[in-house]
């Protein structure tokens, strides 16, 4: 009597349970994958986070020496502009 139950546990082992084990691995394994690549993906993203933070702190400073260049500009062509009107009078009182 034992023989004939073992045989029909045996048959549902190979049937039903040792397929469903070998999915269960088979997607474990998938998921793990998965989870491995996606913490490859996050310190990805937390590093090119860090470097877009430094460039736009870069962009800040590189516009604040641009907008100090500018102004050095403006005053020097204010200058040149005042030099430009004393040569011309100074032509002028030579003739």
């Amino acid at each position: 009597m034992n023989a004939p139950l073992w045989d029909k546990a045996k048959d549902l082992l190979q049937v039903l349970i040792l397929p469903t084990l070998a999915w269960s691995l088979w997607v474990s394994r998938g998921v793990e994958i998965q989870r491995i690549q996606l913490e490859q993906s996050a310190a990805e993203v937390a590093e090119l986070k860090a470097k877009v933070a430094s460039l736009e702190e870069r962009a800040g400073t590189t516009k604040e020496r641009l907008a100090k260049i500018e102004t050095k500009l403006e005053g020097m062509q204010a200058q040149l502009e005042r030099i430009e009107r004393m040569l011309e009078r100074i032509t002028q009182e030579a003739r």
